[in-house]
């Protein structure tokens, strides 16, 4: 998919508003739009470049990491296992489960705490791994992760909170009201990982 660009987004405004910012004027309206978005779990991630060998505890949270999609672990014969169940008693499940038995074995559960995953069972082998996730979007104005998918947004919540500094009243009302309609629609869009349960 093609990113949108910091031009087109710098244009758009640029009409919406009757301006003519340039550079790095908008960056911070930009910024707080794509913070909004990703508060909302709009961005997704992958990463497959973890590795775990038998007896390992953890996995690091992936850059930008939010919460996960899923997160599922690949054997040595290329075997993609179900993915991991979040523990329902949260760390402290988890700190209890260890306590009372430090075996390994199949993963099954887990997790977080501290930007770290935890797992249960620690894998009695060596797996790859493949996490996906709601992520955070990095705090640049210069490559935007989001898809042109999201482009009538980003313009939106850019003109909203570029007004917002401006203290434009009238274009805080309609392009509040327009920018809230379009979050509200891309969340309510949003696909979301089915449940998984073990019988």
């Amino acid at each position: 998919m093609t990113a949108i660009a910091k031009a087109d987004i710098i244009t758009d405004v640029n009409l919406n508003l009757a301006t003519s910012f340039s550079g790095t004027q908008l960056d911070n309206a930009i910024i707080r739009t794509l913070m909004d978005m990703s508060h909302r779990g709009l961005l997704v991630g992958t990463d497959s470049s973890q590795t775990l060998v038998s007896g390992d505890l953890t996995l690091n949270f992936p850059t930008g990491y939010r919460s996960a999609i899923s997160i599922t672990l690949i054997d040595s014969d290329s075997a993609v296992k179900a993915p991991l169940i979040k523990l329902p008693g949260g760390h402290l499940e988890y700190r209890e489960l260890r306590e009372n038995d430090a075996a390994t074995g199949e993963v099954q559960y887990y997790s977080e705490f501290n930007e770290k995953i935890y797992l249960w069972r620690p894998p009695g082998q060596a797996y790859t791994t493949l996490i996906e996730y709601r992520k955070n979007h990095a705090k640049t104005a210069d490559t935007i992760e989001f898809s042109t998918d999201f482009e009538n947004l980003v313009f939106a919540g850019t003109t909203f909170w570029k007004a917002c500094s401006l203290s434009r009243s009238k274009s805080i009302e309609i392009w509040g009201a327009i920018y809230r309609d379009l979050l509200q629609t891309a969340v309510l869009n949003r696909r979301e990982q089915p449940s998984i349960t073990r019988g």
